[in-house]
């Protein structure tokens, strides 16, 4: 299967019409090559899987890896507020909506800089946190296509779910002013319970919905765009297949991904898997910018940490038989 783009392909090329994306999906399909590749990469994807479910049990380090990382939990607040803090403040200066060249005219860039530096603080967290989430839906339902980054809803919901954690000037306050307003935590869920259950499920949906919806609309809606990436940075002369091929590889391998962190498959593995490929898109497509990922890179960092959470698939595959009892899912 052909390497993935893995771009916002509206961050490095002009807007271009793409009249007929069903018919640019078949008719790449319909080459035998093409076709070839494709299964013989769907193929040896799901043989990987299913060797890794045969030896994962006889995998040491990969439980101690696990054990280790799930020790990490308490640093998810602060992973989440640098992510999403980062990502507000850059869309705001550069006059974007929470993304690098998309923008709606009169939208409130000071506000979103300003919830930024608000998370970076850890300072009314979860308001701040709250009003970006609403500020995202209000976005969405003007620009459609801001669906590619959901990974801004998910890390938000997150944020306000859990609060400010350590270190942050919440905490401080708290401890300064332990009866003042907002000593009391905004939520009565057990700490395991948001860790092991909706958490992970927030970041799988914000993550998962973003690779996903970049695959579809990013690649295949916008084909156009994407035969220009391809052109523009040569890339038929890394992989020599044809553009179109580039194309559909690309949007069927990062949906892929995106399908298996939503349903909670493999989602460590997917997640480090998104990071790499995330990490190779910087340096392939020097044009795109790196604050356009800060919040997958965060996302992706945090089901490394805590993994698929109980509402997933993961949670009803056998469990290795050395897997520490506090992780709920591998």
């Amino acid at each position: 299967m052909t390497p993935p783009i893995l771009a916002h392909v509206i961050y490095v090329t002009e807007a271009r019409d793409s009249p007929d994306p069903l018919g640019f999906l078949l008719t790449t399909l319909s080459e035998p090559v093409a076709l070839l590749l494709i299964l013989g990469g769907f193929a040896a994807a799901l043989a990987a899987f299913g060797l890794w479910l045969r030896w994962r049990p006889a995998l040491a380090w990969w439980d101690r890896l696990v054990e280790r990382a799930w020790t990490y939990r308490e640093l998810v607040p602060w992973m989440l507020r640098l992510s999403f803090g980062l990502v507000l403040i850059g869309a705001g200066l550069s006059g974007a909506v929470f993304a690098p060249q998309v923008g709606i005219g009169g939208w409130p860039h000071i506000l979103q800089t300003a919830l930024g530096f608000l998370l970076l603080l850890g300072f009314a967290v979860r308001l701040a946190a709250l009003v970006g989430l609403a500020a995202y839906a209000v976005a969405l339902v003007l620009d459609p296509t801001l669906v590619i980054i959901f990974d801004v809803a998910g890390g938000l919901a997150a944020v306000a779910l859990l609060g400010p954690g350590r270190p942050s000037l919440d905490d401080l306050l708290k401890a300064a002013f332990p009866r003042g307003p907002g000593g009391e935590l905004a939520t009565r869920l057990p700490a395991a319970q948001r860790f092991e259950d909706v958490v992970p499920l927030l970041i799988r949906i914000g993550l998962g919905g973003a690779l996903l919806a970049s695959g579809i609309v990013d690649k295949l809606l916008v084909y156009e765009q994407g035969l220009a990436t391809v052109e523009r940075y040569n890339l038929t002369a890394v992989v020599p297949v044809s553009p179109e091929l580039w194309v559909v590889g690309a949007a069927l391998v990062e949906s892929a991904l995106g399908l298996a962190i939503l349903v909670g498959v493999g989602t460590r593995v997917a997640a480090m898997t998104a990071f790499f490929v995330l990490t190779l898109t910087l340096f392939a497509l020097p044009d795109d910018p790196a604050i356009a990922h800060v919040g997958l890179f965060g996302l992706a960092s945090i089901l490394v940490v805590l993994g698929a959470g109980r509402w997933s698939i993961d949670a009803r595959l056998p469990a290795p038989r050395r897997q520490p009892e506090a992780v709920r899912a591998a």
